[in-house]
């Protein structure tokens, strides 16, 4: 099945979930209690980012302050209550998994530049955990993505190896993550347009929707 794939590796945050504008929004809140305007245009730097890298970014464009961890607390306050409403899977996930992936031996996994707290606040949001049973998090990592590592920590952890495991991404940060595994590697135009994906490497397969990622599988 998929000729040689054996392994499926999700990012989540705009690959799985519809999280990405979430956390736009928090920010925002966050930089409108301090009287400053900004838009998501201001923020589309930071996607894909592990929180050790977002937060000091984050605090120089700004011009912030606050401590990091008291910023830290207050955007997490904010996502928190957002995603308790508005949470949800991107669309055509579900349908995709459970169609092409689930009725299949496949080795599957998350992996994410979230840390585990918020991972488990997401848990408790949405129902992941009827599509994910292993998962690794930038707490668990050796080295937040956009190296190679948290990726390759999966496939290992996973009996998996580059070339038979697809990871599907849609950050420049994910990407570069991704194709440094030297898994294939699929770019959901999610978050960045396709001349964007392809700008990162040419290799990457652009899907517009998992439709698209359904016809790739079904070529192979």
């Amino acid at each position: 099945m998929y000729n040689n794939i054996k392994g499926f590796l999700f990012d989540m945050d705009g690959t799985v979930l519809d999280s990405e504008a979430l956390f736009d929004d928090a920010q925002l809140l966050f930089l409108k209690e301090f009287e400053i305007v900004a838009t998501q245009d201001d923020l589309e730097e930071f996607k894909g980012m592990s929180y050790k890298h977002f937060y000091p970014a984050f605090t120089n464009k700004f011009n912030l302050t606050l401590d990091i961890k008291t910023i830290r607390f207050k955007i997490r306050t904010y996502l928190h209550e957002i995603m308790e409403t508005r949470l949800k899977f991107i669309n055509g996930f579900e349908q995709f998994f459970n169609q092409y992936i689930k009725p299949y031996n496949f080795q599957v996994g998350l992996v994410t530049n979230t840390t585990r707290l918020s991972y488990q606040k997401i848990q408790k949001c949405i129902n992941i955990d009827d599509y994910f049973n292993y998962v690794i998090t930038v707490t668990e990592a050796k080295e937040p993505k956009p190296s190679p590592e948290p990726y390759l920590q999966a496939m290992n952890d996973l009996s998996l190896n580059e070339n038979n495991t697809l990871i599907i991404e849609d950050s420049q940060t994910g990407l570069l993550a991704a194709v440094k595994s030297g898994a294939t590697v699929v770019g959901l135009t999610t978050s960045l347009h396709e001349n964007q994906i392809e700008e990162i490497d040419e290799n990457i397969i652009v899907a517009n929707s998992y439709i698209d990622v359904a016809s790739f599988l079904l070529k192979e």
